[in-house]
């Protein structure tokens, strides 16, 4: 089901007329379709034939939607929490926070926050194969080096890079660490074992931005531009935020939040010039996601998501 919900959008001080349209109820459920259910949607990801991957969190499940409501469950539900590899039909999941897909390889990479793991969803003869190729869902810690024996401690984004590079946030060691060749690094980090130093307290999700890759850390209100093997910057922005759970960027100098502090869907222009895009019947906004003149947002405990068109 599609709700319009009519806002303003303020660009350079112009207050623009939009729609944000909304798919699911505020009821929490498990429904496929056009009257769909969802149960706390926390991250998403552009998927292909323009519609959106989403981790349906408390459903353990990774599903689909497009502009026209439709959802559809690749894989995942309720009754299949825990954790276990192989044929979709029997493979478990728990604690999905993150999820990421390669178009040329028709691959889907999720990361758990409750296994500890980073997983790759394949086709193999027509069905979906589950596997894992980094940690260990039975100890959590800290460990680089190979991807069988690497330790993470709650994992919550996952980013692919073009050169094969798997990035994670790996929030309960607040560091950002990459697969790449079978072998697990750390990027940056707050402690003196990190190659890159920021002074990062939760950071909760990235995204792209150009070469860099831009981080929203929830724990001390900022926002991160990380240069990869250079530096972390902290952004001076014009407003302070509160919460910031989710960020998106359009690659082209502007940065979208979900700010679930604010209940506020926000914009960062390069000029560091923060507007609200949507504030209206928000309920802890976790994720935003930018792609082809569309903002996505997950509106997590309205079990919802929206989106709004910015090419009008």
């Amino acid at each position: 089901m599609k709700r319009l919900i009519y806002t303003f959008i303020l660009v350079s001080g112009i207050a623009l007329n939009c729609f944000s349209q909304t798919i699911g109820t505020t009821e929490a459920g498990f429904v496929d379709g056009n009257a769909p259910k969802l149960d706390k949607p926390i991250r998403m990801a552009p998927y292909k034939d323009g519609a959106i991957l989403f981790v349906d969190f408390n459903n353990n499940a990774i599903r689909t939607v497009n502009k026209t409501g439709i959802v559809t469950t690749l894989f995942g539900s309720p009754e299949k929490k825990g954790y276990r590899d192989g044929a979709i039909e029997q493979a478990r999941f728990s604690g999905l926070h993150g999820v990421a897909y390669d178009k040329e390889n028709d691959i889907i990479y999720t990361v758990s926050a409750g296994n500890n793991v980073i997983r790759k969803i394949t086709n193999r003869d027509g069905k979906l194969f589950v596997e894992t190729i980094a940690g260990n869902q039975k100890e959590k810690g800290f460990q680089d080096g190979p991807a069988k024996s690497a330790k993470f401690n709650s994992l919550h984004q996952i980013l692919l890079g073009e050169n094969g590079e798997i990035y994670v946030l790996d929030i309960g060691n607040v560091k950002v660490r990459m697969l790449k060749n079978g072998v697990v690094s750390t990027i940056a980090g707050k402690d003196s074992l990190s190659p890159v130093r920021a002074d990062f307290k939760y950071p909760i999700d990235m995204a792209f931005d150009g070469e860099d890759i831009v981080i929203c850390d929830a724990g001390n209100s900022n926002i991160y531009r990380l240069k990869l093997n250079s530096e972390v910057i902290k952004l001076e922005l014009d407003t302070k935020l509160k919460m910031p759970h989710g960020i998106s960027s359009n690659n082209n100098g502007t940065l979208f939040i979900a700010d679930m502090g604010a209940n506020k869907i926000l914009q960062i222009n390069s000029d560091k010039k923060v507007t609200t895009l949507e504030n209206e019947n928000l309920n802890k906004p976790a994720a935003v996601l930018f792609v082809n003149d569309t903002l996505w947002f997950a509106d997590l405990y309205n079990h919802q998501i929206k989106y709004i068109d910015l090419s009008k």
